[in-house]
């Protein structure tokens, strides 16, 4: 083995390092969309890509299909790639929700450019079950709740990995994130700028940009790194404890606030402190392990609200603080058994929403990424034990469907990143955290940022999952100072966002 290879080999990069370019000579040509683009002037285009770059034999291609949505201040100063999670989340739809909340973030002087991943949208989309069987396989339950919850969850988990392994076995190990960081640059070759990554990744999308980061050290101009992955974990632990680091301390600050503003909280009405709060709370939760709240549906059976419904609608809500004082409704509705005040909060204005998201385009992607395996349940006895000690609140919460199926999944992604994440990158990158993110604390932008030479964290003192859960004037400055001309904010830098929590709602 040539010195050089092995020295690839030890970053962790593979022997196929180079990106060959585009297969087509005449760029990018955009066009309009086939999706519901909701009057925003984006464009799309597709982009032929080799199937595999692990084999150069391999003449197969692919076509991924892209989006752009074009400066709004002034002539474009270049492109930002977007990716905005899962990983499993498409390109195509989200640039929909996403780009009129980034693009003046950037300053509005860029073209945002974003694609369905490897694995979503329409591009090679991972789907091992129809959509009439997948509600029926999973029944949304946390390991946490029983010891025979737990055995069930793993049966089914393996049945998942199971189906998806004899459904997908041409394709399945195709979708990894590190073919699709050769994608991403592939469409940076194609669009005849400069070569350099720009780039702005949030959530899951902080695991793609910090692999490309490390596979692609040379070609890097601006990455953002947004609410961040700890990817040390993502690759090679079974369980990713990280996830619910700070998943307490944030549901405990969504209670505390909730006194804070008394008279915008539906909580502070059924008792007089946050502790009291909390208990009835958690009662109510320990209560719907063996008596599920049923609540009436017209013309159909009864919806049983579940410990496993309750606590992950609870957690997932904590993403976004404008949903809080919903959070708070339900929550106040389930604690009094009140089916009446449950259909109201949920049928309400305020209801939350999501951007699509592909649940098995998130196992896909997550499973075949990850390096352990396990054989046997117990084998997960310690994981599970880890997640109690980092949650006392949301323990099966990070757990669920992902660790066991990943445990229990049949193929690899064919190229995965094995490195350790020590780089020196051409330009240095930056990491954003919020100090209670309940999913990607701020710990994990700490410890990603250790690794990357130069690199600043920039901490946003809120609530919710990345940056853009809260507004920040002074996080958004921070942001279209350095994709502008690369000023990093100092080490230590802290931002307050515009608004504490309900500040904004409604009195009740």
């Amino acid at each position: 083995m040539s010195y050089t290879k092995s020295l690839l080999l030890a970053l962790g990069i593979s022997a196929v390092q180079a990106v060959p370019k585009p297969r087509g000579d005449e760029g990018i040509r955009w066009g309009k969309c086939d999706i519901d683009t909701q009057g925003l002037p984006v464009e799309c285009a597709k982009l032929t890509v080799p199937l595999d770059y692990s084999d150069d034999s391999c003449e197969d291609t692919l076509d991924l299909a892209l989006i752009r949505y074009p400066a709004q201040n002034g002539p474009s100063q270049g492109t930002i790639m977007l990716n905005f999670g899962g990983p499993g989340q498409d390109g195509l739809n989200s640039m929909i929700s996403y780009a009129p909340i980034q693009g003046p973030v950037t300053g509005g002087q860029f073209d945002l450019v974003s694609w369905d991943p490897r694995g979503t949208g329409q591009t090679l989309r991972f789907a091992c079950f129809e959509p009439e069987e997948i509600g029926v396989t999973l029944a949304h339950e946390l390991p946490d709740e029983s010891p025979e919850v737990r055995q069930r969850v793993w049966d089914e988990a393996g049945y998942i990995a199971g189906n998806c392994s004899e459904r997908l076995s041409e394709t399945g190990d195709l979708v990894g994130t590190a073919f699709t960081v050769r994608d991403m640059f592939q469409i940076v070759d194609a669009l005849g700028e400069d070569g350099m990554l720009r780039y702005w990744g949030i959530s899951g999308g902080t695991t793609l940009g910090a692999t490309a980061a490390a596979m692609f050290p040379d070609r890097i101009d601006k990455v953002i790194l947004d609410g961040v992955m700890n990817a040390h974990e993502y690759y090679h632990s079974v369980g990713e404890t990280n996830i619910v680091l700070t998943a307490d301390d944030t549901f405990l600050g969504f209670i505390n606030a909730c006194f804070d503003n008394p008279k915008k909280c539906p909580l502070a009405t059924i008792t007089d402190s946050p502790d009291a709060a909390l208990k009835v709370i958690v009662d109510t939760f320990e209560t719907l392990k063996t008596e599920p709240l049923l609540v009436p549906v017209e013309d159909a059976d009864p919806v049983a609200i579940t410990y496993s419904i309750a606590n992950s609608f609870t957690l997932s809500t904590l993403y976004r603080p404008n949903s809080y004082q919903l959070l708070a409704s339900i929550l106040t509705a389930v604690v009094k058994r009140d089916t009446v005040a449950l259909v109201e909060a949920f049928s309400g204005d305020g209801s939350p929403s999501a951007v699509p998201q592909q649940g098995q385009a998130v196992m896909g992607i997550r499973c075949g990424d990850k390096i352990p395996r396990v054989d046997d349940l117990s084998d997960l006895d310690e994981v599970d034990e880890d997640f109690r000690e980092t949650s006392k609140y949301f323990p099966g919460f990070g757990v669920g469907y992902y660790v066991y199926a990943c445990a229990q999944w049949g193929f690899e992604a064919k190229e995965r990143y094995e490195g350790d994440f020590q780089v020196r990158t051409s330009s240095p990158l930056l990491f954003i955290g919020n100090t209670y993110d309940p999913v990607t604390p701020l710990a994990s932008a700490r410890n990603m940022s250790a690794g990357f030479e130069g690199s600043v964290v920039l901490q946003q003192d809120g609530f919710g999952h990345t940056s853009i859960a809260q507004t920040s004037n002074c996080t958004n400055e921070a942001i279209a100072k350095y994709f502008a001309d690369g000023t990093l904010p100092e080490e230590g830098t802290v931002c307050a966002p515009n608004h504490p929590l309900f500040a904004n709602d409604e009195e009740i």
